[in-house]
């Protein structure tokens, strides 16, 4: 096995598992804000367990852009890690994470700000996580080899439905009040 190939496979991997971690902290956020778990879970641990969702997942992003950087068969340079549409192919693919990734950025840093802002601004730098989740989950669908094995693309396809009818419901219905446990 070559380098660029361990690089390649490392890369896949590290994709899937932060792709479904990044759909769990999804969940469970709005879990936090919908009672969807209410009667199961306390806030409190759901909210744990989201920031710990959170914290699992990024690592795996970077292990993903890190292979992605060092594999010489990929091509991609550290400006195409934040300027969108700059590689040569599969440019809309490859520009859509990037889009995740700066978005990806954006929610982290303002996460951990959240003490330093305006709530009201806090939260709709969040709300970031909605499009940050689709721009990743069409660059998986449009460059993820792995997504044309039904293996992998059943369960993605089960997440994004379940986030997209939790989130549609959310809008329809407005945020449901909890009762703290």
């Amino acid at each position: 096995m070559t380098l660029d190939q361990l690089l390649w496979l490392t890369s896949r991997a590290a994709a899937l598992t932060a792709f479904f971690l990044l759909a769990s902290a999804l969940v469970t956020g709005q879990a936090l804000r919908s009672a969807m778990f209410e009667g199961t879970m306390r806030n409190r641990d759901l909210s744990n367990l989201h920031r710990f969702l959170t914290v699992c997942w990024l690592p795996f992003v970077a292990i993903h852009v890190l292979a992605m950087t060092l594999d010489a068969v990929a091509r991609i340079g550290p400006l195409d890690l934040v300027i969108p549409f700059r590689v040569s192919y599969a440019s809309l693919a490859i520009g859509l994470g990037t889009i995740g990734f700066d978005l990806l950025l954006i929610v982290t840093i303002t996460s951990y700000l959240r003490r330093h802002l305006d709530p009201l601004a806090w939260r709709w730098l969040h709300r970031l996580s909605y499009p940050m989740f689709g721009a990743f989950a069409l660059h998986a669908l449009l460059s993820g080899t792995d997504f044309a094995r039904p293996l992998v693309l059943a369960p993605a396809a089960g997440v994004v439905a379940f986030i997209v009818i939790v989130s549609l419901a959310r809008l329809v219905f407005g945020r449901m009040e909890t009762t703290s446990r």
